[in-house]
């Protein structure tokens, strides 16, 4: 598609940015006018309390390729991003924040890698944010890939390029800060294929960032929670952390007994390894319950082979729990002491074992849940 060709739809998303909304629009008018024959330029004005929407509205007033989409009262970026989606008609939509933070030029760069890909994303490869800016970044990058396998370098970044008919109707919940990284995973578990190039990101120099906000922040990693809870989490970190907190439990019950067995029978008192093995079958019961009932999701109840599996873990971690108290009450440590590290031997046994054969196995079943 040679670069003139293309049908496209610019917009900003801005809050409270009088200051360089005016400058924004022209810059976009003029590389909207070099790489296209048929474009339009929307400015989503989300709530601002100044002149924002203003402005916005007499430059409209003044080109017809210039349209404002008004929010009242200020809804959040998320859901001014989304509102510009929505509003753009023409083939690939292009959007960037108002701020004047990157050189619109380089959307040329981003043009000239369709229609090979339908995403283009510019990553900021010199970003010039204050340093905490950077460190909360990173590390929002970082837990995108942990809890969605999201492999993008910089998922914030406001310089992206879409088909449109691809991220129209793509059901994307939140409206938040975590709207772009959701937008991302969904299009990611589609197959679409991500083109990543480096641009130039600029000082900001007039109005102020609202991104480093405590209730922006707050907001952001709400709904990251609710989507991972709700859809979008790896089914294998939800059922190994529903693992973890049923071993917490059982913990608590096995070592409440163990202490109450040995601290008030002296039958006990004088055969710790008993008191263990007996505090450990007590505790164990929250770990069938909670397993039939909640680690594994309704639709894919525990088969007579996963039943098999779940027993024969749990008889080895009796013997594995038992044999590690008797063997580190030998080595002379104080049976408390003793107590917390045999736990901790049959623990890293249960997780191991129940990864491999059992909750691994299920994820493979739920694959149509997510598919």
């Amino acid at each position: 598609m040679s670069q003139r060709n293309i049908s496209l739809s610019i917009f900003f998303p801005a809050f409270n940015e009088e200051e360089n909304i005016r400058a924004t629009v022209t810059q976009a008018q003029a590389i909207a006018e070099k790489i296209s024959n048929d474009y339009e330029i929307i400015v989503v004005n989300d709530g601002s309390k100044d002149r924002t929407g203003k402005i916005a509205d007499e430059l409209a007033a003044s080109d017809h390729h210039i349209k404002v989409v008004h929010h009242n009262p200020n809804q959040g970026y998320g859901a001014a991003v989304w509102s510009g989606v929505q509003a753009a008609t023409k083939d690939y939509v292009f959007f960037t924040d108002a701020d004047l933070q990157f050189d619109l030029s380089e959307l040329e760069n981003l043009v000239e890698h369709v229609p090979q890909y339908d995403v283009v994303i510019g990553y900021r490869y010199k970003r010039q944010d204050p340093f905490m800016r950077l460190v909360n970044a990173k590390g929002w990058n970082i837990l995108n890939r942990i809890l969605f396998g999201l492999r993008v370098r910089d998922i914030d970044s406001a310089f992206k390029l879409f088909k449109r008919d691809i991220v129209k109707d793509v059901p994307v919940k939140t409206r938040g800060a975590m709207l772009s990284a959701e937008l991302l995973v969904r299009l990611q578990r589609q197959g679409v294929v991500f083109k990543e190039i480096p641009v130039t990101h600029l000082p900001r120099l007039k109005g102020s960032p609202t991104g480093a906000k405590p209730s922006v922040i707050v907001r952001a990693f709400k709904e990251m929670i609710n989507i991972y809870h709700e859809e979008l989490g790896d089914i294998r970190h939800i059922m190994l952390s529903k693992f973890v907190m049923l071993g917490a439990v059982n913990t608590f019950v096995d070592w409440l007994w163990y202490l109450a067995l040995t601290r008030s029978f002296g039958v006990f008192a004088d055969h710790l390894v008993l008191a263990k093995g007996v505090a450990f079958l007590i505790g164990s019961i929250p770990i069938f319950l909670g397993n039939a009932y909640w680690v594994f999701p309704k639709g894919s109840p525990i088969t007579t082979t996963d039943h098999i599996k779940l027993y024969s873990i749990l008889a080895a971690a009796f013997f594995i729990n038992t044999a590690a108290l008797s063997g580190f009450l030998i080595l002379g440590f104080n049976d408390v002491v003793a107590l917390i590290l045999a736990t901790g031997t049959s623990f890293v046994w249960n997780m191991s074992v129940a990864w491999i054969l059992l909750i691994k196995d299920r994820v493979r079943i739920m694959v149509y849940k997510t598919a």
